[in-house]
C-alpha cells in the first residue's frame, strides 16, 4: 500500500481544518484579477495567452484550461488580453479589488500568415521546438549545480497552508457563529484570486553544503517553528509528510518526484514522446536573449507538467526561468491545481559563473471533491537563496556526520528577535496573525467538542485527558471459534507521562467463554515519547489471546469487524499465552536492531488439536507447547522517512531499499522451553519508480529453521481467507494449507497509475488505474520436521473427513497472480485473482475476487 495510511491523515488534516472555513472583504489596496481566456466563437480555452495590467508590467499567460491570475498592489483599471491569430482586447476593471473576468477574443482576419501557438497536427520530426529541448537535455549536466566540486548557500523556507475559496454564506452558519474571530486574517490566493484563511505556518532556516567527490549533501537548520492545531493535528507529523509531498524540484531531472508520485520531467530524455513543445516569442531578459518556450502533455491525464520555460539562446541551453502547472484532467486524485515557478540567476564570475536558484515556489490546492465552489486546502512553499559560495572547498567536518539533515538543538526555542533579523522576507499581516488566531480558536469549548468526535471517527480513539480509548473498530467482532467477541481497552497518551505508553486491552468470546486480554508498557530512554525518531525504548508486555496459525494482516488487527467475514472453513486457532520483552534502538542513517525474549505458550482451538496421530493405545494429545527464544533483529532503511504521529509512526516509502535480517534461538529447559531450535529470516523490499509506467513494489523474502520442531513452530504460510486483498499474504491460499522449514518467496506488485486507461476514451474519464501482482514462494520440509511415528512430532492437522490440510512445497512453487482496476472512487481496489498451482488440492478455490481500500494521489 502506497502510503495510504499517510494520505489518510491528510485528509483528516484537510477534513479538520475545513470546520474553520468562512470569509470576509478582501485584502484592501491590492488589484486582482482572475478568470478564464476563451475562443469567442468556439468556446474553447485558448492556452497560453498573454494577459497583463495596461499601467504595469504584471503579467501572466493562461495555462492548458485558459485559466489566469495576477495581482499588483498599484491601482491599475485595465487589463489587456492578447494572443497571436485573435484580436486584442482591453478591458476596464475595478482598482484596489478582486475582478472575476471571462474574457471573449475573437479571432483576427489580418493575422493569418501568423503561427498560432497550437497547430492542427502536432509534429515532431523537424520541430525547432524539439531541437531545441534535445540541446538543453544534452547540456543539462553541466547546467545544474551537481556539477560544481563544491556548492554552499543559505536559504529560508516557509510553508503555508490555507482554507481556500470560503463564502459568506458558509461564514454565517449557524455552528461557526463562535469562530469569527477567525477570520480577521484572511487574504487573497495569490495564485486563483480565492478568499483564503492562514490556518498552518512554518518557518525553517538552513545552510545547505554540497561536494561532489566523494558526493554528499548535508543541510543544517539553524532554526524552526510552525503552529497549527497541535492536540488534534500532529505538527511535527505533517510537516514531515509535507516535506515528501513538497519535494524539491529540480527542473534538469528527468524524473520529479512530488505528492509521493514520480512525473516524467520536461527535460527527460524520453520527453519528445510524452511533451509536445513549441517556440512562443524570442525575448530579451536582462541583455541576453531567451527563447520562450512551451510544453504540454501529449496525454493530458498523464503524470507530466505543462507551462513554459525561458532557454539561453548561446552554448550553455540553460533555464532561466520556468513556470508549469498541471491539466485539469489529469489522473492526480485530491489535487485540483499546482503551480511550480522557478527563477535562476548568475553568481560568480569567471569559470565558476553558474545560473543557480534565487526563487524556488510550489503551490497546491487539495480539494477531497474537485469543484470550483468547494472550499479546499491550499498549500504553498517558498524557498529564498542567497549567500552563495561556488568552488569553495568545504571542511571534511561538515560532512562527518552520518545523517543528511542536522537540526540544531536550539533550533525550536529562538526568540522572535532571531526571526525578525535573519527572515529574507517578512512575514504579512495575515501570516503574522495565525500564531494568535490559532491558539484562541483551541480554547473555545464548540471547537473542542467537534474535534473529539471527529477524531473519534477518523482516529478511531476518543481521549479523556491522558487516556484515550479504543480503537472502537475493535469493540466487536465475530469468528468460528470464539463466536460474538466483545472488547475493550485504550492507551496513555503523553500528557499523563511523555516518554512511557501504557496500553491494554480486555476480551470476552462467548462461544468459547474464555476471556482474552493484553497489558504493555513502553518506556522510552530518551526525552522524546516512544516512537520518536531516534528511537531508544524497551517494551513489556503479556498477552492472552488467539491467533489464526498464518494470518498476517497488514495495517488492522484480527479482530476489527470487517474482517470478521471469511470465505471457506475457518475453524482452527491457536490461543497464545506470551511474555514479551522487546529492546529497540535506532541509529544514524536508517540503522536500527531489536534484541527480544518471548515467552509463549501455545494451546490448540476450536478444532484444532495437537496430537500424535492413532496407534495401539489411541489417540494420544499434546495439551500445550511451551518455548522461550531469545532474538536479535537489524534493519537497514537509508534515508528513511516518516509520518511521525503520536504514538506511532509510518514510514514514506522512497526509491531507497529496506532490509532486514533477524535471528532467533530457543534452547530446551530454559523457563521451560521445550524444544532446541534456531530461526533467521531476511527480507529485502525496494520501491521502483518506472514512470511513466508507474511503479513496482518488490519483496524478496526467505527463512529457514534449524532444529526438529513441531508444525506450530514451522514457518506457516501467510494465507488469507477473507475477502479483502492482503498486500503480504497469499490471497487464495488457506490457513495451515502450507508449511516450511525453509522457503524463498518474491511478491510483486504493479501499479501502472493509468497508463493504458488513459488512453481510452471511455475509461480515462473515469481515472482508473491499472494494477497487478505476481506471488511466487518455494519452500521445503527436512525429513526430521515431517511427522512420523520415529520422531514423536505433532500430526499435521486435518479436516472433518481426516484428510491433511497441511501440505509442503517440494514438487513446485505455489504461484498466484491478480490483475485489477485501482482508485476506483479514488479509495477502492478491486483485483481478480488466480491461483496456478496446487489447484487439485481439496478445499481450494481456483480464483477469487479480492477488494481493499487504497487511498492514493
Amino acid at each position: 500500500m502506497k502510503n495510504s495510511a499517510l494520505i489518510f491523515n491528510l485528509k483528516y488534516c484537510l477534513l479538520l481544518l475545513g470546520l474553520l472555513t468562512s470569509t470576509i472583504g478582501l485584502a484592501q489596496n491590492i488589484t486582482s484579477a482572475h478568470g478564464k481566456v476563451l475562443d469567442a466563437s468556439t468556446k474553447e480555452p485558448l492556452l497560453y495567452a498573454t494577459v497583463q495590467f495596461q499601467e504595469s508590467n504584471v503579467g501572466t499567460r493562461t495555462d492548458l484550461d485558459g485559466n489566469f491570475y495576477l495581482k499588483t498592489p498599484k491601482s491599475v483599471t485595465q487589463i489587456k488580453i492578447t494572443y497571436v491569430g485573435y484580436k486584442a482586447l482591453i478591458l476596464n476593471i475595478k482598482p484596489g479589488e478582486h475582478n472575476e473576468i471571462t474574457v471573449l477574443l475573437q479571432e483576427s482576419t489580418n493575422d493569418l500568415d501568423e503561427v498560432v501557438i497550437r497547430p492542427e497536427k502536432y509534429r515532431r520530426k523537424n520541430n525547432p521546438a524539439v531541437s531545441l529541448i534535445e540541446k538543453v537535455f544534452a547540456h543539462k549536466d553541466q547546467n545544474r549545480k551537481e556539477g560544481l566540486d563544491y556548492y554552499s548557500y543559505e536559504a529560508y523556507e516557509k510553508l503555508e497552508l490555507d482554507i481556500n475559496n470560503i463564502s459568506d454564506r458558509f461564514r454565517n452558519r449557524r455552528a461557526l457563529r463562535k469562530f469569527q474571530f477567525i477570520f480577521e486574517n484572511v487574504d487573497t490566493n495569490k495564485v486563483n484570486g480565492k478568499v483564503a484563511l492562514p490556518v498552518y505556518l512554518r518557518e525553517r532556516l538552513l545552510n545547505v553544503y554540497y561536494r561532489k567527490n566523494p558526493r554528499d549533501e548535508k543541510e543544517y537548520i539553524s532554526g524552526e517553528q510552525q503552529v497549527g492545531l497541535e492536540g488534534y493535528i500532529d505538527s511535527d507529523g505533517i510537516s514531515e509528510y509535507l516535506n515528501s509531498m513538497y519535494q524539491n524540484i529540480d527542473i534538469y531531472d528527468s524524473k520529479i518526484m512530488l505528492l509521493t508520485n514520480q512525473f516524467v520531467g520536461p527535460l527527460s530524455s524520453i520527453a519528445p514522446s510524452m511533451y509536445e513543445f513549441y517556440i512562443v516569442d524570442t525575448v530579451t531578459y536582462e541583455n541576453a536573449r531567451y527563447v520562450d518556450l512551451f510544453f504540454v502533455p501529449r496525454n493530458r491525464q498523464n503524470l507530466a507538467f505543462m507551462g513554459n520555460m525561458l532557454v539561453a539562446l548561446d552554448s550553455t541551453y540553460a533555464v532561466r526561468k520556468v513556470q508549469m502547472g498541471i491539466s485539469k484532467n489529469i489522473n492526480l486524485n485530491w489535487v485540483s491545481d499546482l503551480h511550480i515557478e522557478q527563477e535562476f540567476d548568475f553568481f560568480d564570475t569567471g569559470k565558476n559563473r553558474r545560473l543557480m536558484l534565487v526563487k524556488d515556489e510550489i503551490s497546491m490546492d487539495f480539494q477531497v471533491i474537485k469543484s470550483e465552489k468547494g472550499r479546499s486546502i491550499w498549500g504553498h512553499k517558498s524557498v529564498s537563496y542567497k549567500n552563495y559560495e561556488l568552488n569553495k572547498p568545504l571542511p571534511d567536518s561538515i560532512f562527518r556526520t552520518q545523517l543528511n539533515s542536522i537540526r540544531s538543538e536550539k533550533a525550536k526555542e529562538l526568540p522572535s528577535s532571531f526571526w525578525a533579523e535573519r527572515r529574507h522576507n517578512p512575514l504579512s499581516k495575515t501570516e503574522a496573525g495565525i500564531y494568535r488566531m490559532v491558539d484562541s480558536i483551541q480554547n473555545v469549548p464548540a471547537f473542542r467538542r467537534t474535534m473529539d468526535v471527529v477524531t473519534l471517527l477518523f482516529a478511531g480513539y476518543k481521549t479523556f485527558d491522558w487516556f484515550d480509548l479504543g480503537p472502537v473498530n475493535t469493540f466487536y467482532s465475530f469468528n468460528a471459534v470464539e463466536g460474538f467477541r466483545l472488547r475493550a481497552g485504550g492507551r496513555t497518551n503523553p500528557k499523563l507521562v511523555k516518554n512511557l505508553l501504557l496500553e491494554g486491552y480486555l476480551a470476552y468470546g462467548f462461544k468459547d467463554q474464555k476471556w482474552k486480554y493484553y497489558g504493555g508498557a513502553t518506556y522510552s530512554f530518551t526525552k522524546k515519547a516512544p516512537q520518536m525518531f531516534p528511537i531508544n525504548q524497551m517494551t513489556v508486555n503479556y498477552q492472552n489471546e488467539t491467533q489464526i496459525p498464518g494470518e498476517n494482516l497488514q495495517f488492522v488487527q484480527e479482530d476489527n469487524f470487517l474482517l470478521s467475514f471469511k470465505r471457506g472453513v475457518n475453524n482452527k486457532m491457536l490461543y497464545n499465552n506470551s511474555f514479551r520483552v522487546v529492546y529497540d534502538r535506532e541509529l544514524a542513517r536508517g540503522l536500527s536492531y531489536s534484541l527480544s525474549f518471548n515467552r509463549v505458550i501455545k494451546s490448540p482451538g476450536g478444532a484444532l488439536l495437537f496430537d500424535y496421530g492413532s496407534n495401539d493405545s489411541g489417540t494420544q494429545f499434546k495439551k500445550q507447547i511451551v518455548t522461550s527464544a531469545a532474538g536479535f533483529s537489524i534493519r537497514y532503511a537509508p534515508n528513511e522517512k516518516f509520518y511521525q504521529g503520536k504514538t506511532y509512526r509510518i514510514p514514506i516509502q522512497n526509491k531507497y531499499p529496506i532490509m532486514n535480517l533477524g535471528f532467533q534461538a530457543a534452547t530446551k529447559g530454559v523457563l521451560g522451553s521445550e524444544y532446541n531450535y534456531q530461526t533467521l529470516t531476511a527480507e529485502v523490499f525496494k520501491m521502483f519508480y518506472l514512470a511513466p509506467l508507474g511503479y513496482a513494489n518488490c519483496t524478496l523474502e526467505a527463512g529457514r529453521v534449524f532444529g526438529t520442531v513441531p508444525y506450530p513452530l514451522l514457518t506457516i504460510h501467510r494465507a488469507n481467507q477473507t475477502f479483502s486483498y492482503q498486500l503480504p499474504a497469499y490471497n487464495l491460499m488457506n490457513f495451515l494449507e502450507f508449511a516450511s522449514d525453509k522457503f524463498v518467496s518474491l511478491n510483486v506488485q504493479q501499479h501502472f497509475g493509468g497508463f493504458f486507461f488513459n488512453k481510452v476514451p471511455l475509461l480515462r474519464r473515469l481515472k482508473w488505474r491499472e494494477v497487478a501482482s505476481f506471488k511466487g514462494l518455494y519452500g521445503g520440509l527436512d525429513k526430521k520436521n515431517r511427522p512420523s511415528e520415529t520422531n514423536g512430532l505433532l500430526r499435521f492437522p486435518v479436516d472433518d473427513q481426516g484428510r491433511t490440510l497441511t501440505n509442503t512445497l517440494e514438487r513446485k512453487p505455489y504461484i498466484e497472480a491478480s490483475v485489477g482496476i485501482e482508485n476506483i472512487f479514488k479509495i477502492f481496489r478491486i483485483d481478480y485473482v488466480r491461483r496456478m498451482t496446487y489447484t487439485n488440492l481439496p478445499n481450494v478455490s481456483k480464483w477469487g475476487i479480492r477488494a481493499r481500500f487504497k487511498i492514493d494521489f
